[in-house]
């Protein structure tokens, strides 16, 4: 154990000395602590990928732009995903849907899909980027989130992007 000082078996004298919540809140700290300790000595640190693009979409984005990605998704099967809500008078809206691409542990893409500023439904570009995420979304890829799936996307059915 590299930077830990406190051991959980043997406190410091001053410990005796705390009160019953205070010595509750130490060891619960120092056990805490333990467990970072054996977690940095059994995992190594993380590597982010060094090659990153990040692509933002919405009605601005070109149709090259998705098709590139729709091509990129064809050939990719492991996704992060995570979505991000604003409340808008009382109520909770989908903003963002973030989805990673990963491609190899060097190489990744991040898809932002800015849901305030999608392109009219009945353009070319909505049809498109609704392409790409039901490639996305397909049963046999696998999709990482934070939560479960459908709790992800529960402020989102209004954008009819995201079908199963």
């Amino acid at each position: 154990m590299s930077a830990l000082t406190r051991n959980s078996s043997n406190p410091p004298p001053y410990f005796y000395d705390l009160n019953p919540q205070q010595q509750k809140n130490w060891m619960k700290t120092t056990r805490r602590m333990e467990k970072n300790e054996e977690l940095r000595a059994e995992y190594p640190p993380f590597q982010s990928p060094s090659n990153f693009t990040i692509i933002h979409l919405h009605h601005y984005s070109s149709i090259e732009t998705v098709e590139e990605l729709i091509m990129m998704a064809k050939t990719t099967h492991i996704y992060t995903i995570d979505t991000e809500s604003q409340v808008i008078n009382k109520v909770a809206q989908g903003a963002l849907v973030q989805i990673q691409f990963i491609h190899s542990i060097q190489e990744s893409t991040l898809v932002l899909i800015e849901m305030f500023y999608l392109p009219n439904q009945d353009s070319l570009l909505f049809k498109k980027i609704k392409e790409l995420c039901s490639i996305i979304f397909r049963d046999e890829n696998k999709k990482i989130t934070w939560g479960p799936f459908d709790n992800e996307f529960k402020n989102f059915h209004l954008y009819e992007l995201f079908e199963k």
